[in-house]
């Protein structure tokens, strides 16, 4: 694998983590739950099961890159 692949994969794994954190940040410091009732929690439920969705696959190919050599 090239280097740029490499940070291809860094960077959607950093793109994960910051939609994981949002959607964190939102069910704890903003009422956007109640204040928007089911709506707000499927934001919410969206913003983070995105971000696993970026951030599992890309760690396991990476972790794998990385133990090949």
């Amino acid at each position: 694998m090239s280097d740029k692949t490499k940070l291809i994969l860094y960077l959607v794994m950093g793109l994960g983590l910051c939609l994981v954190a949002l959607g964190i940040a939102l069910a704890m410091f903003t009422d956007i739950s109640s204040s928007m009732g089911v709506r707000g929690v499927q934001i919410i439920a969206g913003l983070i099961g995105t971000g696993l969705l970026l951030l599992v696959p890309s760690k396991i190919f990476l972790t794998l890159i990385l133990m090949r050599r």
